[in-house]
């Protein structure tokens, strides 16, 4: 008898562990896309994060691993806080991925049917681009010691006629030394000439992209983790007939002889000229006041600065780019403009000079004329910083080197045109085809997350109106529907549950006075 249960429980046990199995999340159906979609980009053969997962095998080796990652949000690095503020294409993990990656790590791991899994992206040498309309490739440069070094080259484009660059992608030629570099097109002969002037390839400089030429103009930049900076199809930097391409990298300690030879694949605007949104990228917009400065952070101290731009002209912001070095620990900025009327722009509380990006919003900011830009930044030069250069802390002043200390933040912007508000950047965010700018519609309809799993948020900027709503799926029945009667002036907001639907394409038609939009859904399982 005693034996008999024994075998009954073991029975019970193994059932129970291959029906969890069974039911767990598998690399071809789940995890796969989970990890092309926010970790590939550095995780692939050639790319600068120590190991690929391209593939189910390397997935496994690195699965625990992983999970650590991903559970202490170390993994993947987004130091953008999306409470704050959201971004084009940020790679945040949703609640129902993370908990997609936990139970398949927990449950070993399951492959499923390869045959089902998606085809992985394309890394062409540790590029992304494909087909680039042109390729930059810098001279090969040795690094002559360990310490910080800054090395400015200069390329001759020979372009014939106006360019306006639509996207670009640095890929450096040896991802362990480049710490990050910054690109400038220059009308002058200042930055070639002082090239020119050096027996090595490039010269040394400050860690400033625009040194010693006042006329360089900054159209990118690279970071760990960045991948293609892309706009849409009718916006981009302008690029004029036979500059010079000034691009500044920063070597980091310890890269002592070893080689490197980068290179920059661009892709131009291929519509009319004359329908070209010219994209600019400026420091505080004007002119901005440090009001607590000078940006001096004695040792032992943990001081908090406030920088306030001048009052702006009529922009339109498309993205911006907070800058600090390894004292500094947090970033916040603002628009701020008539009297109680702030913008958030991006929050950036446990700030990391190993992960700064160009942030580009999921929709075009209007700055009205007269804004002022407000940013906070917090540097903690203690030894409580794991980050802080000195052991013990010194006085930190403010300069260009990694040691030092800078307090800049880059806004991209176009001049404004009726409208611009509109135009949605991220396209995947609204339930849209990623990568189009689209006008919205006069109704305006914001909906996340999109795919949905268990509830759908969607927001609308509304007048004093009736309100109705209804989801449908792709038989065109009504899955919910809603009747709102005299909704006051404002935002309005409704959460959706749809977790006891199955996966699929859906429609939500959103109806107010005399203007409906209707937006496509997906609801995944």
């Amino acid at each position: 008898m005693f034996l008999k249960r024994i075998i009954l429980v073991t029975i019970i046990f193994i059932s129970a562990t291959f029906y969890l199995k069974a039911q767990s999340p598998d690399w071809s159906t789940t995890v796969a896309s989970i990890f092309y979609n926010n970790c590939t980009v550095c995780h692939h053969d050639g790319g600068i994060a120590p190991f690929s997962l391209i593939d189910y095998a390397s997935a496994v080796d690195n699965g625990i691993l992983i999970q650590a990652d991903v559970n202490s949000k170390k993994m993947p690095p987004w130091p953008a806080d999306p409470n704050y503020s959201h971004f084009w294409d940020e790679r945040v993990l949703t609640d129902e991925e993370l908990t997609a990656i936990n139970d398949w790590v927990n449950n070993g791991m399951p492959s499923g049917d390869l045959s089902l899994a998606p085809v992985p992206p394309i890394y062409n040498g540790g590029a992304t681009m494909l087909n680039p309309d042109d390729t930059v490739q810098l001279p090969t440069y040795t690094i002559p010691n360990d310490s910080n070094v800054y090395r400015t080259f200069v390329i001759h484009s020979n372009y014939t006629e106006t360019k306006y660059l639509n996207e670009i992608e640095f890929i450096p030629g040896d991802p362990s030394i480049v710490h990050h570099a910054t690109i400038n097109a220059d009308t002058s002969v200042i930055p070639y000439q002082t090239d020119l002037a050096d027996t090595l390839p490039g010269y040394a400089t400050n860690g400033f992209g625009n040194d010693p030429s006042p006329s360089s103009e900054y159209v990118g930049g690279w970071l760990p983790g960045t991948s293609i900076f892309k706009l849409p199809p009718n916006m981009g930097f302008k690029i004029p007939p036979n500059v010079d391409f000034v691009i500044s990298i920063h070597y980091s300690p310890g890269s002592i002889n070893k080689v490197d030879s980068s290179k920059i694949y661009f892709k131009f605007c291929t519509v009319p000229d004359s329908t070209v949104r010219i994209v600019s990228k400026s420091k505080w917009l004007v002119p901005g006041v440090l009001v607590n400065g000078p940006l001096l952070i004695p040792k032992n101290k943990v001081l908090t600065f406030t920088e306030v731009s001048f009052p702006t002209t009529h922009k339109s912001l498309l993205g911006i780019t907070p800058h600090s070095h390894h004292v500094c620990v947090s970033w916040e900025v603002r628009m701020v403009g008539s009297p109680g009327d702030t913008t958030n722009l991006i929050s950036i509380p446990k700030w990391s000079f190993n992960w700064q990006y160009n942030y580009l919003f999921t929709k075009v900011i209007e700055v009205p004329g007269l804004s002022v830009m407000v940013g906070d930044a917090t540097f903690d030069n203690t030894s409580n910083n794991p980050d802080n250069p000195n052991n013990p802390p010194k006085l930190i002043h403010e300069g260009a080197q990694s040691d030092q200390e800078m307090m800049i933040c880059g806004f991209i912007v176009m001049e404004y045109q009726e409208g611009d508000e509109n135009i949605i950047l991220d396209s995947a965010y609204y339930g849209l085809p990623t990568g189009n700018a689209t006008v919205a519609d006069k109704l305006p309809l914001e909906i996340y997350p999109n795919p949905a799993t268990d509830v759908l948020h969607f927001v609308s900027q509304l007048n004093t109106h009736d309100v109705n709503w209804k989801l449908t799926n792709s038989f065109g029945e009504i899955i919910r529907t809603a009747n709102r009667r005299t909704v006051p002036k404002g935002v309005y907001i409704q959460d959706v549950d749809v977790s006891d639907l199955p996966a699929g394409m859906y429609q939500l038609s959103f109806q107010s006075n005399d203007a409906t939009v209707t937006k496509k859904i997906i609801i995944v399982r």
